[in-house]
């Protein structure tokens, strides 16, 4: 479950590198810290999903990271 965990850390890494080559976010954005927060919020969210049956949380914590990304290229805009 480990490598499975840190290979999809990576492959969400992999994407915000890109978003951050391609200047759709700032260079200032700590990919790894980013990746592991989006990781943590989908099984946090996965994890209270399958306990309640409602998809809230998941999309509350994928929304909340993908904005925080969003958020770092109007701030660094705005500099």
């Amino acid at each position: 479950m480990a490598e499975l965990m840190r290979q999809w850390q990576e492959r969400i890494a992999d994407g915000i590198r890109t978003l951050r080559a391609r200047e759709l976010i700032p260079a200032s954005v700590d990919v790894d810290r980013s990746a592991a927060a989006l990781l943590a919020g989908v099984q946090g969210g996965v994890s209270i999903m399958m306990s309640t049956g409602s998809s809230a949380h998941l999309k509350a914590a994928l929304d909340t990271g993908i904005e925080q990304l969003r958020s770092a290229k109007a701030v660094a805009e705005r500099s």
